[in-house]
């Protein structure tokens, strides 16, 4: 008898099904090794049929692939233009390493030269270490130079601190250029969760500065831009023209040929269709050509729940589907060592195995949410892939909770409890649990913790249980909801439809009903492929049934 594999080799997990006469006789998944398409996710697509096959003692005949396209997932920031303010400049404006509890106002001193008597704020260069400019710093407050502000190059300003003997604000990542260019320098610092004060009232800055009501307007400009921030350096420059170090804006261009600055175009993205970006262009980075671009402001999704201040840099979760189909440079036949087949798509094949599942209607639209992509195929066989899916949202847990990869992707699946005590933890509704004794090691109190592969793992130490389940929620939302609510207003159908979800991420409960909250969903449910795979293999047993 013939046994057939399919194969799927897909960005995050390789999923084989051999079958009999169209029966599951056999399966297993792994994760994908490299680039989905590459020589070595081949190879260990491979090396696990030949593991299925040892296990089972089968020997297939044939094997059928699909065509790969991979995507890129990741994380990047993005910088807004600050606005022209003349004469008066915002140089440097923080939420990282900055110290201090204060504002002040001095002249520039740049420490590398003798310093004056009269009060002013020190700069730090570059190229010198955070040892030696609180030595000179201390050196120079010993000899009665009043420095009341530090502004430094390097991020070392807690370095610096430590070792200064005042209590003065100091700010890091200072265009140093442009501080030391100006007449008079206006810093400011507040301490972590706090914003500037001073900054904001425009009649103290301009009483400080000793302004004129020429720079009314400039002020306003820079009082209401600086409003979320923690720190702020403020240079005035009357009589040069200063060109400051500006972040270069990141590109997306579109069909149309017209091209946007990615840090606003981001909002527009979910109300736009499939496809409609054709190239990307992160500064400093070379220009991407995309099938397919969706990208979540994950600062956003953070600030408008309450749980971070906003800023003029976005961190976006960025997920790019190639223009190009993958090509591994090597003789399939060879790696498999029986005849591959070549299907029509991987969109294809997840509607075949979505459809075996029993109770499910012939005309129900089928998503596959896998690792890179979401593909949504209707009942007339219409395919729309969409860029970002399970690794968009794994990746933007991790930038959010500043944890590896790996942890992310069980982090992200469900709830969370914090550790009381070893034997105690509260959940997300604020109740409290008792556990078995000795079954949480005491290093964790304090702690959240999920489950993962070989226990518990451990995050978010700064954060409630609830806040965690806001922020995990929302990211679901944005990043996979929003996503399938683009997907589907791009079928251009005035009736609800019923939706078949198959894939990985179909696994979390928390999914469905992001997905069911998106216009134009009717009936709802996860695929059982061929009656017993379950949600997953729809892809892999669709591509035996074209062989």
């Amino acid at each position: 008898m013939t046994l057939i594999a399919g194969v799927d080799v897909g960005n995050s997990t390789t999923e084989i099904v051999i079958t009999r006469d169209g029966v599951p006789v056999a399966w297993d998944r792994r994760p994908t090794r490299g680039h989905k398409g590459s020589i070595a996710s081949v190879q260990a697509a491979a090396a696990l049929l030949r593991s299925i096959e040892r296990t089972h003692a089968l020997k297939v005949n044939r094997v059928v692939v699909a065509p790969w396209f991979p995507v890129t997932t990741r994380t990047a920031t993005v910088h807004e233009t600050p606005p022209d303010t003349g004469a008066i400049q915002l140089i440097a404006n923080a939420t990282h390493s900055v110290v201090g509890n204060a504002h002040a106002i001095g002249k520039p001193w740049n420490i590398t030269v003798s310093a004056p008597a009269h009060d002013v704020i020190a700069v730090v260069p570059a190229h010198v270490d955070f040892e030696t400019a609180a030595t000179v710093i201390n050196d120079a407050i010993a000899s009665g130079t009043g420095i009341v502000g530090v502004a430094i190059a390097n991020d070392e300003a807690v370095l610096i601190s430590a070792r200064v003997t005042a209590d003065i604000p100091m700010v890091d990542r200072v265009d140093v250029e442009a501080a030391l260019a100006a007449t008079l320098l206006f810093i400011e610092v507040r301490p972590a969760g706090g914003a500037v004060t001073t900054a904001t009232d425009v009649w103290a800055l301009k009483s400080g500065l000793a302004l004129s009501d020429a720079h009314d307007e400039a002020l306003g400009l820079i009082s209401r831009w600086v409003r979320d921030e923690r720190a702020v350096v403020i240079g005035y420059f009357p009589d040069r023209t200063i060109h400051l170090q500006i972040p270069q804006p990141s590109i997306v261009e579109l069909a149309d040929h017209s091209s946007q600055d990615l840090f606003a175009y981001v909002h527009a993205m979910s109300n736009k269709p499939i496809g409609h970006i054709t190239s990307l262009l992160v500064a400093g980075e070379q220009r991407a050509f995309v099938r397919d671009l969706w990208a979540v402001d994950i600062s956003e999704q953070l600030n408008t729940r309450g749980l971070r201040l906003g800023s003029h840099s976005r961190s976006l979760a960025l997920a790019t589907l190639t223009n190009d189909q993958a090509s591994t440079q090597a003789n399939l036949v060879d790696v498999f060592g029986v005849p591959v087949t070549v299907g029509a798509s991987e969109a294809h094949a997840a509607a075949l195995g979505a459809h075996t599942t029993p109770g499910s209607s012939d005309t129900a639209v089928v998503l596959d949410i896998g690792g890179g992509t979401i593909d949504l195929i209707d009942s007339d066989e219409l395919i729309l892939s969409a860029a970002g899916a399970g690794d968009m949202l794994t990746a933007a847990v991790a930038h959010c909770l500043n944890v590896p990869r790996g942890a992310a992707d069980w982090i992200k699946r469900g709830p969370a409890q914090r550790v009381e005590s070893p034997s105690v933890v509260l959940t997300e509704n604020g109740s409290k649990s008792f556990v078995d004794d000795g079954s949480i090691p005491s290093t964790l109190v304090g702690s959240l913790v999920a489950h993962g592969p070989s226990g518990f793992l451990p995050f978010g130490t700064h954060l409630a249980p609830a806040e965690w389940r806001i922020m995990r929620q929302a990211l679901k939302t944005a990043v996979l909801g929003n996503n399938v609510s683009r997907l589907i207003s791009s079928l251009d159908s005035t009736k609800s439809i019923d939706v078949i979800v198959v894939g990985g991420p179909a696994a979390d409960d928390e999914l469905l009903p992001v997905i069911a909250e998106q216009s134009g969903i009717g009936g709802l449910g996860r695929g059982n492929v061929a009656g017993t795979l379950g949600h997953r293999y729809a892809v892999a047993f669709g591509l035996t049934l074209m062989a």
